[in-house]
C-alpha cells in the first residue's frame, strides 16, 4: 500500500483501492485531497494491471464532505464571489475527471457521506453500502447549494422529485432508504463491506477488460443519446470487440467447457 498524506492507494489482483484517510475527522476533505484524487485515478487508468477502481473511506465514514472547520479560517469566510466560483469549479473538475475514466469504479460507502463527497459516490458506476451508511446532501445547512456536479448527477440517479427532497430538506438518508432510492445498489453488514466490495470488483476484473470498459462507456453515453445513436455506438464497439483475442478466447472456452483466461488483448 502506498501511503500519502490523507489518501491511501493500493493495487492488487486487478483492483486499485483509493481510501480517504482522515478517520479522526470522518475523512473530511481538504483541498490537497481533492487535488490528489484525480492523480490517483490517472495512476489507476495508466496501470494495465488495474481493471477496476474502488473508492472508500477509512474508519467509520466514507467522507463528511468539505472540512467545515477550515471554512472558518481567515480568508475563507466572506470570500469574494470570484474566489468562491473558482473553488467550486475546481471541485467540479475533480468530479469531471472521475466521470471521464474508462475503467469501472465502484464506491464502498462505509458510513456517513456528505456534501461534496456525495458527488464522488454519484460519479462511480454504482455503490455498495454498509448498513451503517448515511447520505447527507446538507449543503443548505451551511447556506450553500449542491455543488461539484450534484445538481446534474443526483436527479439522474434518483429522479428530480427525490433529488429536490434530499437537497431542500437536507434530511439524512440511511442505507435502507438509499437502496430504495437507487443511491446504492446493495447493502451489507458493516463488517462485511470491504470484503464484499473487493469480491464484486475482483469479479469485474476477471472479465474481458475491453468489453467491460466499452459496456460502461456505452451505457453512460446512451443516457444522453437517442435509440439510433445508441445502436450505432453498440455496433461499432461490437465490431471492434469481435476481433479481440479475449472474445475469441471466451468462445473457445465456452465450447471447451472451461473458464476463459482474459489477457486484455
Amino acid at each position: 500500500m502506498t501511503a500519502m498524506p490523507d489518501i491511501l492507494y493500493d493495487a492488487a489482483d486487478g483492483v486499485a483501492t483509493i481510501t480517504f484517510n482522515r478517520p479522526d475527522q470522518l475523512n473530511a476533505l481538504l483541498p490537497e485531497m481533492n487535488a490528489l484524487l484525480p492523480r490517483l485515478v490517472d495512476r489507476a487508468e495508466a496501470d494495465d494491471a488495474v481493471r477496476v477502481i474502488v473508492l472508500t473511506g477509512a474508519g467509520r465514514a466514507f467522507s463528511a464532505g468539505a472540512d467545515i472547520k477550515r471554512m472558518s479560517e481567515p480568508g475563507r469566510l466572506g470570500r469574494s464571489a470570484l474566489v468562491g466560483r473558482q473553488r467550486t469549479l475546481r471541485g467540479g473538475a475533480v468530479v469531471e475527471r472521475l466521470l471521464r475514466r474508462e475503467k469501472p469504479m465502484l464506491a464502498a460507502v462505509n458510513g456517513v457521506v456528505a456534501g461534496m463527497a456525495c458527488a464522488f459516490v454519484l460519479a462511480a458506476d454504482f455503490a455498495l453500502a454498509a448498513d451503517t451508511a448515511r447520505f447527507a446532501f446538507s449543503f443548505v445547512k451551511v447556506g450553500f447549494i449542491p455543488d461539484s456536479g450534484c445538481t446534474w448527477l443526483l436527479p439522474r440517479r434518483v429522479g428530480l422529485a427525490n433529488a429536490q427532497r434530499l437537497c431542500l430538506t437536507a434530511e439524512p438518508v440511511d442505507a435502507a432508504a438509499a437502496l430504495r432510492l437507487g443511491l446504492v445498489s446493495e447493502v451489507v453488514p458493516a463488517a462485511a463491506l470491504a470484503a464484499r466490495a473487493h469480491a464484486v470488483a475482483a469479479g469485474i476484473a476477471a472479465l474481458a477488460p475491453h468489453a467491460v470498459r466499452q459496456a460502461r462507456g456505452l451505457l453512460e453515453r446512451a443516457a444522453a443519446s437517442d435509440f439510433r445513436q445508441a445502436v450505432e455506438a453498440e455496433a461499432l464497439a461490437q465490431g471492434i470487440l469481435g476481433e479481440s483475442a479475449d472474445h475469441q478466447e471466451a468462445v473457445r472456452a465456452f465450447v471447451e467447457k472451461r473458464p476463459p483466461v482474459f489477457t486484455g488483448k
